[in-house]
């Protein structure tokens, strides 16, 4: 073996997060208007949960999230910060090959304690009609 040859390294990068507790998603109440807009809708995509929150918005339901919209793609850090939360508590998890959100029988049972306020229903089936 030569010692000329150069080693390869591999590079951690390590990201902190703060833990977040199901506690905390509870007392957020835009987390919780997000879990009740993925119940009122069913099974959906990361994709397709952000395009719906947006259309929500056009629909008079305001979720209080900041979108970015470059070509046709519309994007939202707020949003998926708070679908990963979601899915870090144990209040949603992904299914199939497509990976999409569903709630869970946890999600469910936090949002026992909340009625999900007619606007959002209405505005998700029209929302759903697109």
């Amino acid at each position: 073996m030569s010692s000329s040859a150069p080693e390869k390294r591999k590079e951690l990068k390590l990201e902190t997060r703060h833990v977040i507790t199901p506690e905390q998603v509870v007392k957020n109440e835009r987390q919780m208007r997000l879990l009740q807009v993925i119940q009122a809708y069913g099974d959906i995509s990361e994709k397709g949960l952000i395009h719906l929150v947006y259309e929500l918005r056009e629909h008079g339901v305001d979720l209080d999230y900041t979108f970015s919209k470059i070509g046709n793609v519309i994007t939202s850090k707020q949003l998926k910060d708070d679908i990963l939360a979601l899915l870090y508590v144990g209040f949603v998890e992904t299914i199939g090959r497509a990976k999409k959100l569903r709630i869970t029988s946890m999600g469910r049972e936090a949002l026992q304690k909340l009625e999900t306020p007619e606007e959002i229903k209405k505005a998700v089936e029209k929302v759903r009609a697109k």
